[in-house]
Protein backbone atom coordinates (compact mmCIF):
# COMPACT_ATOMS: atom_id res chain seq x y z
CA UNK A 1 0.00 0.00 0.00
CA UNK A 2 2.58 2.51 0.70
CA UNK A 3 4.73 1.38 -2.47
CA UNK A 4 1.56 1.97 -4.35
CA UNK A 5 0.83 5.26 -2.83
CA UNK A 6 4.29 6.71 -2.73
CA UNK A 7 4.33 6.07 -6.50
CA UNK A 8 1.15 7.72 -7.01
CA UNK A 9 2.62 11.00 -5.09
CA UNK A 10 5.74 11.15 -7.01
CA UNK A 11 5.02 10.73 -10.48
CA UNK A 12 3.72 14.73 -10.69
CA UNK A 13 7.62 15.55 -9.78
CA UNK A 14 8.75 15.75 -13.73
CA UNK A 15 5.74 17.38 -14.66
CA UNK A 16 5.31 20.62 -13.24
CA UNK A 17 8.20 22.44 -14.60
CA UNK A 18 7.74 21.65 -18.39
CA UNK A 19 4.20 22.37 -17.58
CA UNK A 20 4.66 25.40 -15.56
CA UNK A 21 7.94 27.13 -17.22
CA UNK A 22 7.52 25.20 -20.86
CA UNK A 23 7.08 28.10 -23.71
CA UNK A 24 3.22 27.01 -24.37
CA UNK A 25 1.96 26.74 -20.85
CA UNK A 26 -1.50 28.73 -20.63
CA UNK A 27 -2.59 27.09 -17.51
CA UNK A 28 0.31 29.24 -15.70
CA UNK A 29 -0.64 32.57 -18.07
CA UNK A 30 -3.40 33.25 -15.36
CA UNK A 31 -1.51 37.28 -15.28
CA UNK A 32 -1.95 37.41 -11.47
CA UNK A 33 1.47 35.92 -10.97
CA UNK A 34 4.19 35.26 -13.15
CA UNK A 35 4.87 31.57 -13.99
CA UNK A 36 7.76 31.07 -11.35
CA UNK A 37 5.67 31.94 -8.34
CA UNK A 38 2.97 29.74 -9.44
CA UNK A 39 5.15 26.91 -9.82
CA UNK A 40 6.91 27.52 -6.31
CA UNK A 41 3.33 28.07 -4.87
CA UNK A 42 2.11 24.53 -6.58
CA UNK A 43 5.25 22.76 -5.25
CA UNK A 44 4.62 24.24 -1.74
CA UNK A 45 1.12 23.22 -1.00
CA UNK A 46 1.03 19.89 -1.20
CA UNK A 47 4.13 19.54 1.94
CA UNK A 48 1.95 21.83 3.60
CA UNK A 49 -1.23 19.40 2.90
CA UNK A 50 0.36 16.49 3.98
CA UNK A 51 1.95 18.56 7.09
CA UNK A 52 -1.47 19.22 8.34
CA UNK A 53 -3.00 15.45 7.26
CA UNK A 54 0.03 13.84 9.44
CA UNK A 55 -0.76 15.71 12.42
CA UNK A 56 -4.48 14.93 12.50
CA UNK A 57 -4.77 11.97 10.85
CA UNK A 58 -2.50 10.19 12.53
CA UNK A 59 -4.40 11.50 16.21
CA UNK A 60 -7.85 10.68 14.19
CA UNK A 61 -7.18 6.85 13.88
CA UNK A 62 -5.99 6.81 17.28
CA UNK A 63 -9.74 7.28 18.28
CA UNK A 64 -11.70 5.53 14.97
CA UNK A 65 -9.24 2.58 13.69
CA UNK A 66 -6.18 2.78 11.71
CA UNK A 67 -8.09 0.88 9.08
CA UNK A 68 -10.91 2.83 7.95
CA UNK A 69 -8.71 6.64 7.97
CA UNK A 70 -6.19 4.95 5.64
CA UNK A 71 -9.54 3.27 3.57
CA UNK A 72 -10.76 6.65 3.25
CA UNK A 73 -8.08 8.87 2.47
CA UNK A 74 -7.00 6.76 -0.31
CA UNK A 75 -10.31 7.04 -1.92
CA UNK A 76 -10.58 11.02 -1.33
CA UNK A 77 -7.06 10.57 -2.74
CA UNK A 78 -8.00 8.68 -5.99
CA UNK A 79 -10.54 11.77 -6.49
CA UNK A 80 -8.55 14.60 -5.81
CA UNK A 81 -5.73 12.90 -8.03
CA UNK A 82 -8.30 12.65 -11.14
CA UNK A 83 -9.50 16.63 -10.14
CA UNK A 84 -5.65 17.82 -10.70
CA UNK A 85 -5.44 15.50 -14.13
CA UNK A 86 -8.82 16.81 -14.82
CA UNK A 87 -8.19 20.92 -13.98
CA UNK A 88 -4.61 20.36 -16.19
CA UNK A 89 -6.74 19.32 -19.08
CA UNK A 90 -9.48 22.43 -18.33
CA UNK A 91 -6.15 24.67 -17.70
CA UNK A 92 -7.27 25.73 -14.21
CA UNK A 93 -4.86 26.76 -11.97
CA UNK A 94 -7.14 27.33 -8.65
CA UNK A 95 -8.53 23.94 -9.05
CA UNK A 96 -5.50 22.19 -9.73
CA UNK A 97 -4.11 24.25 -6.63
CA UNK A 98 -7.10 22.76 -4.44
CA UNK A 99 -6.88 18.97 -5.69
CA UNK A 100 -3.07 18.51 -4.58
CA UNK A 101 -3.70 20.30 -0.92
CA UNK A 102 -6.29 18.37 -0.45
CA UNK A 103 -3.70 15.13 -2.29
CA UNK A 104 -1.40 16.31 0.30
CA UNK A 105 -3.66 16.22 3.74
CA UNK A 106 -4.74 12.55 2.44
CA UNK A 107 -1.07 11.01 1.96
CA UNK A 108 -0.74 12.64 5.65
CA UNK A 109 -1.69 8.95 6.19
CA UNK A 110 1.78 7.63 6.17
CA UNK A 111 1.97 8.60 9.77
CA UNK A 112 -1.25 5.98 10.17
CA UNK A 113 0.53 3.34 8.51
CA UNK A 114 3.74 4.08 11.06
CA UNK A 115 1.57 3.62 13.48
CA UNK A 116 -0.04 0.40 12.34
CA UNK A 117 3.62 -1.07 12.89
CA UNK A 118 3.46 0.01 16.61
CA UNK A 119 0.40 -1.55 17.16
CA UNK A 120 1.90 -4.86 16.26
CA UNK A 121 3.38 -6.86 18.93
CA UNK A 122 6.57 -7.21 16.65
CA UNK A 123 9.33 -7.25 19.54
CA UNK A 124 13.07 -6.60 18.24
CA UNK A 125 11.38 -6.75 15.01
CA UNK A 126 9.55 -3.68 15.30
CA UNK A 127 12.75 -1.46 14.06
CA UNK A 128 13.21 -3.95 10.84
CA UNK A 129 9.41 -3.48 9.68
CA UNK A 130 10.31 0.52 9.54
CA UNK A 131 12.77 -0.21 7.37
CA UNK A 132 10.41 -2.04 5.14
CA UNK A 133 8.54 0.62 5.47
CA UNK A 134 10.66 3.00 4.35
CA UNK A 135 12.07 1.10 1.98
CA UNK A 136 8.59 0.97 0.52
CA UNK A 137 8.50 4.84 0.03
CA UNK A 138 11.77 5.47 -1.15
CA UNK A 139 11.49 2.95 -4.02
CA UNK A 140 8.00 4.62 -4.98
CA UNK A 141 10.21 7.91 -5.03
CA UNK A 142 12.30 6.35 -7.27
CA UNK A 143 9.81 5.14 -9.68
CA UNK A 144 7.48 7.09 -9.70
CA UNK A 145 9.16 10.29 -11.63
CA UNK A 146 10.52 7.29 -13.82
CA UNK A 147 6.88 6.37 -14.64
CA UNK A 148 5.81 10.10 -14.54
CA UNK A 149 8.42 10.93 -17.30
CA UNK A 150 7.16 8.76 -19.34
CA UNK A 151 3.61 9.15 -18.96
CA UNK A 152 4.00 13.09 -19.72
CA UNK A 153 4.95 12.22 -23.40
CA UNK A 154 1.50 11.10 -23.74
CA UNK A 155 -0.05 14.13 -21.89
CA UNK A 156 0.74 16.50 -18.98
CA UNK A 157 -2.76 15.03 -17.27
CA UNK A 158 -2.13 11.00 -17.55
CA UNK A 159 -0.02 10.19 -14.47
CA UNK A 160 -2.58 12.06 -12.45
CA UNK A 161 -5.13 9.60 -13.64
CA UNK A 162 -2.71 6.72 -13.03
CA UNK A 163 -2.35 7.90 -9.62
CA UNK A 164 -6.25 8.09 -8.99
CA UNK A 165 -6.51 4.23 -10.24
CA UNK A 166 -3.28 3.31 -8.27
CA UNK A 167 -4.81 5.14 -5.30
CA UNK A 168 -8.32 2.65 -5.82
CA UNK A 169 -5.71 -0.40 -5.78
CA UNK A 170 -4.17 0.68 -2.95
CA UNK A 171 -7.76 1.19 -1.11
CA UNK A 172 -8.85 -2.35 -2.23
CA UNK A 173 -5.67 -3.86 -0.69
CA UNK A 174 -6.28 -2.28 2.47
CA UNK A 175 -9.70 -3.13 2.45
CA UNK A 176 -9.42 -6.86 1.45
CA UNK A 177 -6.41 -7.42 3.48
CA UNK A 178 -5.22 -5.06 5.66
CA UNK A 179 -6.19 -6.61 9.56
CA UNK A 180 -7.25 -3.60 11.87
CA UNK A 181 -4.84 -2.96 14.70
CA UNK A 182 -6.61 -0.48 16.80
CA UNK A 183 -10.40 -0.94 16.94
CA UNK A 184 -12.70 1.64 18.15
CA UNK A 185 -12.96 -0.42 21.24
CA UNK A 186 -9.01 -0.55 21.90
CA UNK A 187 -7.77 1.36 25.33
CA UNK A 188 -6.88 4.93 24.89
CA UNK A 189 -3.11 5.91 26.52
CA UNK A 190 -3.30 4.60 30.28
CA UNK A 191 -4.84 7.35 32.59
CA UNK A 192 -2.25 7.66 34.29
CA UNK A 193 0.24 8.50 32.17
CA UNK A 194 1.24 12.32 31.53
CA UNK A 195 -0.64 14.36 28.69
CA UNK A 196 0.91 13.74 25.47
CA UNK A 197 2.94 17.47 25.42
CA UNK A 198 3.95 16.75 29.03
CA UNK A 199 5.28 13.23 28.26
CA UNK A 200 9.12 13.63 29.49
CA UNK A 201 11.63 14.76 27.27
CA UNK A 202 9.21 14.23 24.47
CA UNK A 203 9.37 18.17 23.55
CA UNK A 204 13.19 17.91 23.65
CA UNK A 205 13.36 14.39 21.37
CA UNK A 206 11.04 16.24 18.89
CA UNK A 207 13.21 18.74 18.59
CA UNK A 208 16.20 16.43 17.28
CA UNK A 209 13.85 15.12 14.99
CA UNK A 210 13.13 18.25 13.86
CA UNK A 211 17.19 19.21 13.57
CA UNK A 212 17.99 15.83 12.13
CA UNK A 213 15.12 15.58 9.07
CA UNK A 214 16.09 19.65 8.06
CA UNK A 215 19.75 18.13 7.33
CA UNK A 216 18.11 15.20 5.55
CA UNK A 217 16.02 17.69 3.61
CA UNK A 218 18.73 19.80 2.84
CA UNK A 219 20.38 16.89 1.18
CA UNK A 220 17.33 15.77 -1.08
CA UNK A 221 16.67 19.53 -2.29
CA UNK A 222 20.14 21.33 -3.08
CA UNK A 223 22.76 17.70 -4.02
CA UNK A 224 21.66 18.41 -7.61
CA UNK A 225 22.26 21.98 -7.34
CA UNK A 226 25.65 21.10 -5.48
CA UNK A 227 26.66 18.42 -8.19
CA UNK A 228 25.94 20.86 -11.08
CA UNK A 229 27.51 23.71 -9.88
CA UNK A 230 30.71 21.82 -8.93
CA UNK A 231 31.18 19.29 -11.32
CA UNK A 232 28.67 20.02 -14.06
CA UNK A 233 26.70 16.89 -13.73
CA UNK A 234 23.93 16.55 -16.28
CA UNK A 235 20.49 15.32 -15.71
CA UNK A 236 21.17 11.74 -16.30
CA UNK A 237 24.09 11.85 -13.70
CA UNK A 238 21.84 13.37 -10.88
CA UNK A 239 19.38 10.53 -11.48
CA UNK A 240 22.73 8.04 -11.08
CA UNK A 241 23.08 9.25 -7.67
CA UNK A 242 19.74 8.98 -7.04
CA UNK A 243 19.49 5.10 -8.19
CA UNK A 244 23.18 4.46 -6.01
CA UNK A 245 21.69 6.16 -2.56
CA UNK A 246 18.15 4.87 -2.72
CA UNK A 247 19.13 1.36 -3.78
CA UNK A 248 21.55 1.07 -0.98
CA UNK A 249 19.07 1.93 1.14
CA UNK A 250 16.63 -0.14 0.20
CA UNK A 251 19.20 -3.11 0.34
CA UNK A 252 20.53 -2.04 4.44
CA UNK A 253 16.67 -1.92 4.90
CA UNK A 254 15.82 -5.30 3.79
CA UNK A 255 18.82 -7.37 4.35
CA UNK A 256 20.94 -5.14 6.92
CA UNK A 257 18.98 -4.03 9.81
CA UNK A 258 18.14 -7.40 11.25
CA UNK A 259 21.86 -8.19 11.69
CA UNK A 260 22.73 -4.90 13.23
CA UNK A 261 20.19 -5.29 15.90
CA UNK A 262 21.98 -8.29 17.26
CA UNK A 263 25.20 -5.11 18.04
CA UNK A 264 23.20 -2.14 18.49
CA UNK A 265 19.86 -1.37 20.24
CA UNK A 266 17.99 0.87 18.24
CA UNK A 267 18.61 4.00 20.40
CA UNK A 268 22.56 3.15 19.54
CA UNK A 269 21.59 3.06 16.08
CA UNK A 270 19.43 6.16 15.74
CA UNK A 271 22.77 8.02 17.73
CA UNK A 272 25.30 6.65 15.29
CA UNK A 273 22.94 7.40 12.23
CA UNK A 274 22.87 10.96 13.17
CA UNK A 275 26.77 11.27 13.32
CA UNK A 276 26.56 9.36 9.87
CA UNK A 277 24.38 11.80 8.15
CA UNK A 278 26.22 14.91 9.44
CA UNK A 279 30.02 13.58 8.18
CA UNK A 280 28.36 12.20 5.19
CA UNK A 281 26.42 15.41 4.01
CA UNK A 282 29.82 16.98 4.57
CA UNK A 283 31.88 14.74 2.71
CA UNK A 284 30.02 15.68 -0.73
CA UNK A 285 31.99 18.69 -0.52
CA UNK A 286 35.53 17.23 -1.34
CA UNK A 287 35.72 15.28 -3.93
CA UNK A 288 37.64 16.84 -7.12
CA UNK A 289 36.01 14.61 -9.80
CA UNK A 290 32.33 13.39 -10.10
CA UNK A 291 33.58 9.47 -10.22
CA UNK A 292 34.06 9.95 -6.79
CA UNK A 293 30.97 11.28 -5.17
CA UNK A 294 29.13 7.99 -5.91
CA UNK A 295 30.58 6.39 -3.05
CA UNK A 296 29.55 8.80 -0.62
CA UNK A 297 25.92 8.40 -2.02
CA UNK A 298 26.54 4.85 -1.02
CA UNK A 299 27.39 6.23 2.33
CA UNK A 300 24.68 8.48 3.25
CA UNK A 301 21.96 5.81 1.61
CA UNK A 302 23.32 3.30 4.76
CA UNK A 303 22.82 6.22 7.14
CA UNK A 304 19.42 6.97 6.12
CA UNK A 305 18.50 3.50 6.22
CA UNK A 306 19.68 2.79 9.95
CA UNK A 307 18.14 6.60 10.64
CA UNK A 308 14.58 5.48 9.01
CA UNK A 309 14.65 2.00 11.26
CA UNK A 310 16.12 3.21 14.41
CA UNK A 311 14.47 6.63 14.84
CA UNK A 312 10.79 6.09 14.52
CA UNK A 313 11.31 2.40 16.46
CA UNK A 314 12.67 4.23 19.37
CA UNK A 315 10.02 6.85 20.00
CA UNK A 316 7.62 4.69 19.82
CA UNK A 317 9.49 2.50 22.41
CA UNK A 318 10.53 5.41 24.82
CA UNK A 319 6.85 6.70 24.75
CA UNK A 320 4.92 3.60 24.69
CA UNK A 321 2.28 5.07 26.41
CA UNK A 322 0.90 8.19 24.46
CA UNK A 323 -1.54 7.90 21.81
CA UNK A 324 0.66 6.02 19.13
CA UNK A 325 -1.03 7.60 16.03
CA UNK A 326 -0.66 11.11 17.29
CA UNK A 327 3.10 10.34 18.11
CA UNK A 328 3.86 9.36 14.82
CA UNK A 329 1.78 12.11 13.10
CA UNK A 330 4.12 14.63 15.22
CA UNK A 331 7.06 12.53 14.21
CA UNK A 332 6.35 12.87 10.51
CA UNK A 333 5.20 16.82 10.86
CA UNK A 334 8.90 17.24 11.92
CA UNK A 335 10.18 16.31 8.52
CA UNK A 336 7.41 18.20 6.55
CA UNK A 337 8.25 21.47 8.51
CA UNK A 338 11.98 21.06 8.07
CA UNK A 339 11.16 20.04 4.52
CA UNK A 340 9.60 23.57 4.47
CA UNK A 341 12.01 25.31 6.28
CA UNK A 342 15.07 23.77 4.63
CA UNK A 343 14.29 24.77 1.54
CA UNK A 344 13.42 28.44 2.44
CA UNK A 345 16.80 28.91 4.80
CA UNK A 346 18.56 26.61 2.63
CA UNK A 347 17.54 28.67 -0.56
CA UNK A 348 19.19 31.55 1.06
CA UNK A 349 22.22 29.63 2.19
CA UNK A 350 22.96 28.45 -1.15
CA UNK A 351 22.58 31.63 -3.14
CA UNK A 352 26.02 32.57 -1.39
CA UNK A 353 27.37 29.21 -1.17
CA UNK A 354 25.90 25.96 -1.35
CA UNK A 355 29.34 24.27 -0.04
CA UNK A 356 29.07 26.01 3.09
CA UNK A 357 25.48 24.96 3.61
CA UNK A 358 26.38 21.30 2.91
CA UNK A 359 29.30 21.98 5.74
CA UNK A 360 26.46 23.76 7.69
CA UNK A 361 23.77 20.86 7.65
CA UNK A 362 26.40 18.24 8.38
CA UNK A 363 27.25 20.28 11.86
CA UNK A 364 23.66 20.22 12.50
CA UNK A 365 23.36 16.90 12.07
CA UNK A 366 26.33 16.08 14.53
CA UNK A 367 25.00 18.55 17.08
CA UNK A 368 21.84 16.46 16.98
CA UNK A 369 23.36 13.37 17.51
CA UNK A 370 25.54 15.11 20.71
CA UNK A 371 22.28 16.63 21.77
CA UNK A 372 20.23 13.21 21.97
CA UNK A 373 23.11 11.69 23.50
CA UNK A 374 22.78 14.39 26.10
CA UNK A 375 18.92 14.15 26.41
CA UNK A 376 19.18 10.61 26.86
CA UNK A 377 21.44 10.70 29.67
CA UNK A 378 19.39 13.20 31.79
CA UNK A 379 15.93 11.44 31.17
CA UNK A 380 17.85 8.50 32.50
CA UNK A 381 18.93 10.05 35.60
CA UNK A 382 15.52 11.58 36.04
CA UNK A 383 13.99 7.82 35.87
CA UNK A 384 16.20 7.04 38.58
CA UNK A 385 15.03 9.52 41.45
Amino acid sequence: MTLIGYVGTAMPYPIFAPLFLGENSSIARSGLLSPTLLFALLMAVYPLGTLVGSVYLGRFSDRVGRKSVIFYTLIVAAGTNAISGYAIVSQSYFLLFFARFLTGLCEGNISVARAVLTDLDLGAEKAVAFGYLSSAGYAGYLTGPLLGGFLSHLSFSAPFFLAAILSVLAAFACRAYMPETRPRTAELPRRDAPPFWQAPGLKVFLGIQFLITFTINIYHEFFPALMVKNWGASPEQISYATIVATATMITLSLFGIRQMLRVWNTGQLYFYSMLMLGFSIVLFTLPDRLAAVYPIFAVFGISLAIFNSSSNTWLSDTYATVGQGRLMGVVASMFFLSNISAAIFGGVVADRSITSLMILGGVIAVASGIAFKIAVKAQVARERQ
